[in-house]
Protein backbone atom coordinates (compact mmCIF):
# COMPACT_ATOMS: atom_id res chain seq x y z
CA UNK A 1 0.00 0.00 0.00
CA UNK A 2 1.17 3.49 -0.81
CA UNK A 3 1.45 5.77 2.29
CA UNK A 4 0.84 9.52 1.80
CA UNK A 5 2.63 12.47 3.32
CA UNK A 6 2.06 16.03 3.44
CA UNK A 7 4.41 18.95 3.87
CA UNK A 8 3.24 21.64 6.95
CA UNK A 9 3.56 23.87 3.84
CA UNK A 10 0.46 22.46 2.26
CA UNK A 11 -1.60 23.20 5.74
CA UNK A 12 -0.67 26.81 4.80
CA UNK A 13 -1.80 26.42 1.01
CA UNK A 14 -5.09 25.10 2.15
CA UNK A 15 -5.57 27.38 4.95
CA UNK A 16 -5.21 30.42 2.47
CA UNK A 17 -7.28 28.73 -0.71
CA UNK A 18 -10.14 28.91 1.91
CA UNK A 19 -9.51 32.40 3.16
CA UNK A 20 -9.69 33.93 -0.51
CA UNK A 21 -12.14 31.53 -1.81
CA UNK A 22 -9.68 30.91 -4.97
CA UNK A 23 -6.32 29.08 -5.65
CA UNK A 24 -5.20 31.78 -8.25
CA UNK A 25 -5.63 34.59 -5.81
CA UNK A 26 -4.04 32.18 -3.19
CA UNK A 27 -0.76 31.56 -5.66
CA UNK A 28 -0.64 35.30 -6.15
CA UNK A 29 -0.90 35.95 -2.60
CA UNK A 30 1.56 33.27 -1.71
CA UNK A 31 4.17 33.65 -4.61
CA UNK A 32 3.72 30.03 -5.62
CA UNK A 33 2.29 28.54 -8.99
CA UNK A 34 -1.37 27.51 -9.09
CA UNK A 35 -0.19 24.17 -9.84
CA UNK A 36 2.02 23.78 -7.04
CA UNK A 37 -1.08 24.63 -5.01
CA UNK A 38 -3.33 22.00 -7.06
CA UNK A 39 -1.02 19.42 -5.86
CA UNK A 40 -0.74 20.44 -2.32
CA UNK A 41 -4.63 20.26 -2.49
CA UNK A 42 -4.72 16.53 -4.18
CA UNK A 43 -1.98 15.37 -0.74
CA UNK A 44 -4.31 16.26 1.56
CA UNK A 45 -7.43 14.81 -0.19
CA UNK A 46 -5.51 11.74 -0.51
CA UNK A 47 -4.73 11.24 2.90
CA UNK A 48 -8.34 12.63 3.68
CA UNK A 49 -10.05 10.02 1.62
CA UNK A 50 -12.57 12.78 1.07
CA UNK A 51 -13.12 15.58 -1.22
CA UNK A 52 -12.07 19.14 1.24
CA UNK A 53 -13.01 22.08 -1.64
CA UNK A 54 -16.04 22.45 -3.51
CA UNK A 55 -15.88 24.69 -6.65
CA UNK A 56 -18.65 26.58 -7.25
CA UNK A 57 -19.86 29.67 -9.94
CA UNK A 58 -18.81 32.06 -6.65
CA UNK A 59 -15.46 30.34 -6.08
CA UNK A 60 -14.05 27.66 -3.44
CA UNK A 61 -15.24 26.89 0.07
CA UNK A 62 -14.12 24.16 2.34
CA UNK A 63 -16.48 20.87 2.71
CA UNK A 64 -17.97 19.82 6.42
CA UNK A 65 -14.26 17.68 6.56
CA UNK A 66 -11.99 20.89 4.82
CA UNK A 67 -13.55 23.38 8.12
CA UNK A 68 -12.61 20.92 10.16
CA UNK A 69 -8.68 20.46 8.82
CA UNK A 70 -8.69 24.72 8.93
CA UNK A 71 -9.08 24.60 12.26
CA UNK A 72 -6.81 21.36 13.14
CA UNK A 73 -4.22 23.00 10.51
CA UNK A 74 -4.29 26.01 12.29
CA UNK A 75 -3.49 24.68 15.75
CA UNK A 76 -0.54 22.39 13.88
CA UNK A 77 1.37 25.11 12.12
CA UNK A 78 1.06 27.14 15.86
CA UNK A 79 2.33 24.25 17.38
CA UNK A 80 5.06 24.19 15.23
CA UNK A 81 5.90 27.43 15.45
CA UNK A 82 5.71 26.78 19.49
CA UNK A 83 8.20 24.53 18.95
CA UNK A 84 10.86 26.39 17.26
CA UNK A 85 10.22 28.89 19.46
CA UNK A 86 11.26 26.73 22.24
CA UNK A 87 14.13 25.07 20.27
CA UNK A 88 15.32 28.57 19.70
CA UNK A 89 15.06 29.82 23.21
CA UNK A 90 16.88 26.46 24.73
CA UNK A 91 20.10 27.17 22.50
CA UNK A 92 20.35 30.91 23.86
CA UNK A 93 18.97 32.85 21.05
CA UNK A 94 16.33 34.31 23.28
CA UNK A 95 13.96 34.77 19.78
CA UNK A 96 10.44 34.01 19.42
CA UNK A 97 7.20 35.40 18.81
CA UNK A 98 4.04 36.27 20.87
CA UNK A 99 0.72 37.16 19.89
CA UNK A 100 -1.87 38.92 22.28
CA UNK A 101 -5.18 40.39 22.26
CA UNK A 102 -5.84 43.50 24.21
CA UNK A 103 -8.41 45.75 24.23
CA UNK A 104 -8.44 49.03 22.30
CA UNK A 105 -7.90 50.67 25.52
CA UNK A 106 -4.49 49.71 26.63
CA UNK A 107 -3.15 50.58 23.39
CA UNK A 108 -2.19 54.19 24.60
CA UNK A 109 0.27 53.63 27.25
CA UNK A 110 0.00 50.21 28.83
CA UNK A 111 1.27 47.87 25.45
CA UNK A 112 3.14 50.27 23.72
CA UNK A 113 5.38 50.61 27.24
CA UNK A 114 5.41 46.70 28.09
CA UNK A 115 6.50 46.39 24.09
CA UNK A 116 9.41 48.84 24.33
CA UNK A 117 10.52 47.41 27.63
CA UNK A 118 10.67 43.75 25.83
CA UNK A 119 12.14 44.78 22.98
CA UNK A 120 14.98 46.37 25.26
CA UNK A 121 15.38 43.53 26.79
CA UNK A 122 15.23 40.63 23.99
CA UNK A 123 15.64 43.11 20.75
CA UNK A 124 15.00 39.36 18.39
CA UNK A 125 11.53 38.82 19.54
CA UNK A 126 8.84 39.39 17.16
CA UNK A 127 5.14 40.33 17.84
CA UNK A 128 1.91 40.18 16.58
CA UNK A 129 -1.16 42.13 18.79
CA UNK A 130 -4.77 41.90 18.16
CA UNK A 131 -7.21 44.65 18.81
CA UNK A 132 -10.50 43.86 20.46
CA UNK A 133 -13.26 43.07 22.69
CA UNK A 134 -12.86 39.86 24.41
CA UNK A 135 -15.89 38.47 22.25
CA UNK A 136 -14.15 39.02 18.94
CA UNK A 137 -10.72 37.73 20.47
CA UNK A 138 -11.57 34.42 22.13
CA UNK A 139 -12.07 32.51 18.71
CA UNK A 140 -8.69 33.25 17.85
CA UNK A 141 -7.92 32.15 21.79
CA UNK A 142 -9.49 28.98 21.18
CA UNK A 143 -7.86 28.23 17.20
CA UNK A 144 -4.49 28.78 18.73
CA UNK A 145 -3.68 31.91 16.31
CA UNK A 146 -3.03 34.18 20.22
CA UNK A 147 -1.38 32.84 23.06
CA UNK A 148 -2.98 34.56 25.53
CA UNK A 149 -5.58 37.67 25.87
CA UNK A 150 -5.86 40.99 27.89
CA UNK A 151 -9.95 41.56 28.39
CA UNK A 152 -12.68 42.11 30.66
CA UNK A 153 -14.70 38.20 30.51
CA UNK A 154 -17.90 38.56 32.09
CA UNK A 155 -18.62 35.91 35.14
CA UNK A 156 -20.23 33.17 33.08
CA UNK A 157 -17.25 33.92 30.06
CA UNK A 158 -14.53 33.39 32.73
CA UNK A 159 -16.92 30.01 33.62
CA UNK A 160 -15.48 28.27 30.16
CA UNK A 161 -13.70 24.54 31.13
CA UNK A 162 -10.77 25.52 28.71
CA UNK A 163 -10.31 28.91 30.19
CA UNK A 164 -7.81 30.41 32.70
CA UNK A 165 -8.82 33.80 34.01
CA UNK A 166 -5.96 35.83 36.25
CA UNK A 167 -6.88 38.73 37.54
CA UNK A 168 -4.18 42.08 36.65
CA UNK A 169 -5.81 44.96 38.07
CA UNK A 170 -8.41 47.61 36.85
CA UNK A 171 -8.70 50.72 35.43
CA UNK A 172 -11.24 53.63 36.29
CA UNK A 173 -13.84 54.71 33.18
CA UNK A 174 -15.38 57.95 33.61
CA UNK A 175 -17.35 60.03 31.55
CA UNK A 176 -15.79 63.00 29.47
CA UNK A 177 -16.55 65.89 27.34
CA UNK A 178 -14.63 68.14 24.92
CA UNK A 179 -13.68 71.17 26.70
CA UNK A 180 -16.11 73.41 24.56
CA UNK A 181 -19.45 70.79 25.83
CA UNK A 182 -22.09 72.92 27.03
CA UNK A 183 -21.98 70.48 30.52
CA UNK A 184 -18.48 72.19 31.44
CA UNK A 185 -20.11 75.52 31.94
CA UNK A 186 -22.54 73.77 34.23
CA UNK A 187 -21.45 73.56 38.32
CA UNK A 188 -24.10 71.11 38.94
CA UNK A 189 -24.70 68.43 36.10
CA UNK A 190 -28.20 67.28 36.14
CA UNK A 191 -29.18 63.44 35.83
CA UNK A 192 -31.19 64.33 32.97
CA UNK A 193 -28.94 66.97 31.43
CA UNK A 194 -26.82 63.29 30.73
CA UNK A 195 -29.01 62.36 28.58
CA UNK A 196 -30.18 66.12 26.48
CA UNK A 197 -26.65 65.56 24.47
CA UNK A 198 -25.43 62.55 21.91
CA UNK A 199 -23.15 59.70 23.45
CA UNK A 200 -20.09 57.65 21.73
CA UNK A 201 -20.19 54.20 23.48
CA UNK A 202 -18.75 50.66 22.84
CA UNK A 203 -21.41 48.52 21.20
CA UNK A 204 -23.12 45.43 23.30
CA UNK A 205 -22.91 42.76 24.18
CA UNK A 206 -20.05 43.44 26.81
CA UNK A 207 -19.23 43.87 30.27
CA UNK A 208 -18.85 48.16 29.28
CA UNK A 209 -22.00 48.77 28.41
CA UNK A 210 -23.70 46.45 30.76
CA UNK A 211 -22.35 48.25 33.75
CA UNK A 212 -23.14 51.34 32.29
CA UNK A 213 -26.40 50.31 32.07
CA UNK A 214 -26.58 49.48 35.29
CA UNK A 215 -25.47 52.99 36.91
CA UNK A 216 -28.40 54.55 34.85
CA UNK A 217 -30.83 51.84 36.37
CA UNK A 218 -29.79 52.16 39.46
CA UNK A 219 -30.31 56.21 39.46
CA UNK A 220 -34.25 55.52 38.08
CA UNK A 221 -32.61 56.64 34.71
CA UNK A 222 -33.58 54.89 31.07
CA UNK A 223 -30.31 53.00 29.74
CA UNK A 224 -28.29 55.43 26.94
CA UNK A 225 -29.15 55.23 23.55
CA UNK A 226 -25.61 56.46 22.46
CA UNK A 227 -25.38 58.11 18.79
CA UNK A 228 -22.78 56.65 17.63
CA UNK A 229 -21.36 52.89 18.40
CA UNK A 230 -17.54 52.07 18.39
CA UNK A 231 -14.78 49.56 19.98
CA UNK A 232 -12.39 52.25 18.41
CA UNK A 233 -10.77 54.92 21.28
CA UNK A 234 -9.39 56.71 18.76
CA UNK A 235 -12.89 57.74 17.02
CA UNK A 236 -14.28 58.40 20.39
CA UNK A 237 -12.04 60.74 21.09
CA UNK A 238 -12.05 62.38 17.74
CA UNK A 239 -16.00 62.33 18.03
CA UNK A 240 -15.67 63.50 21.89
CA UNK A 241 -13.96 66.69 20.62
CA UNK A 242 -15.32 67.62 17.00
CA UNK A 243 -18.88 66.64 17.57
CA UNK A 244 -20.02 67.70 21.23
CA UNK A 245 -20.30 63.98 22.37
CA UNK A 246 -20.42 62.54 25.92
CA UNK A 247 -17.74 59.40 26.09
CA UNK A 248 -17.12 56.81 28.96
CA UNK A 249 -13.51 55.90 29.07
CA UNK A 250 -10.06 54.91 31.11
CA UNK A 251 -8.74 58.33 32.61
CA UNK A 252 -5.70 56.79 30.75
CA UNK A 253 -7.20 56.71 27.31
CA UNK A 254 -7.77 60.73 27.20
CA UNK A 255 -4.80 61.33 29.56
CA UNK A 256 -2.58 63.47 26.97
CA UNK A 257 -5.83 65.18 25.99
CA UNK A 258 -6.99 66.20 29.41
CA UNK A 259 -3.51 67.50 30.13
CA UNK A 260 -3.79 69.43 27.20
CA UNK A 261 -7.31 70.79 28.00
CA UNK A 262 -9.09 69.21 24.90
CA UNK A 263 -10.96 66.42 26.75
CA UNK A 264 -12.13 66.98 30.67
CA UNK A 265 -13.64 64.27 33.25
CA UNK A 266 -17.16 65.30 33.93
CA UNK A 267 -17.52 65.91 38.08
CA UNK A 268 -20.36 63.32 38.09
CA UNK A 269 -19.98 61.58 41.49
CA UNK A 270 -22.26 58.17 40.64
CA UNK A 271 -20.93 58.09 37.14
CA UNK A 272 -17.82 55.96 37.14
CA UNK A 273 -17.07 52.74 37.21
CA UNK A 274 -13.57 50.45 37.49
CA UNK A 275 -13.24 47.65 34.89
CA UNK A 276 -11.56 44.36 36.51
CA UNK A 277 -9.04 43.21 33.56
CA UNK A 278 -8.02 39.80 33.27
CA UNK A 279 -5.14 37.64 31.93
CA UNK A 280 -6.91 35.05 29.94
CA UNK A 281 -4.80 31.55 28.90
CA UNK A 282 -6.00 28.62 27.75
CA UNK A 283 -5.52 25.36 29.90
CA UNK A 284 -4.65 22.72 27.62
CA UNK A 285 -2.02 24.70 25.94
CA UNK A 286 1.29 25.38 27.84
CA UNK A 287 2.79 28.51 26.60
CA UNK A 288 6.08 29.07 24.79
CA UNK A 289 9.08 30.51 26.50
CA UNK A 290 8.88 33.56 24.69
CA UNK A 291 4.96 34.24 25.37
CA UNK A 292 5.97 32.70 28.56
CA UNK A 293 8.79 35.47 29.32
CA UNK A 294 5.64 38.05 27.76
CA UNK A 295 3.07 37.28 30.34
CA UNK A 296 5.60 37.46 33.54
CA UNK A 297 6.80 40.78 31.76
CA UNK A 298 2.79 41.88 31.90
CA UNK A 299 2.69 40.90 35.54
CA UNK A 300 5.07 42.68 37.15
CA UNK A 301 3.98 46.10 34.84
CA UNK A 302 0.04 45.60 35.53
CA UNK A 303 1.32 45.43 39.61
CA UNK A 304 3.14 48.53 39.44
CA UNK A 305 0.70 50.65 37.34
CA UNK A 306 -2.94 48.74 37.47
CA UNK A 307 -4.81 49.38 40.15
CA UNK A 308 -4.96 46.18 42.15
CA UNK A 309 -7.68 43.93 41.27
CA UNK A 310 -10.91 43.32 43.18
CA UNK A 311 -10.61 41.10 45.79
CA UNK A 312 -13.30 37.78 46.08
CA UNK A 313 -15.79 38.39 48.54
Amino acid sequence: MQMHSFQPTDLEYFIEICRLGSISQAAIHLGVSQPALSKAIRRLEQIAGARLLDRTARGISPTEMGCILVQRASLILHELDATRSVLQEMSGVRTGSVSMGVPPTLNHGFIPDVVELAVQQRPKLHFRVSEGLFQSLLPQLQLGKLDFIISSPTSLEALATDLQCEPLGSNLFVACVGANHPLTQLNNISDESLQQYGWVLVPPPGVLRDQLDHLFRQRGLQPLEPQVETSSTMLSKALITRQNLIGFLPLEVFAAEEQAGIIQRLDVPWLHWRRELALVLRRSRALTPAAEYMVNLIRHQAAARLERPAQPH
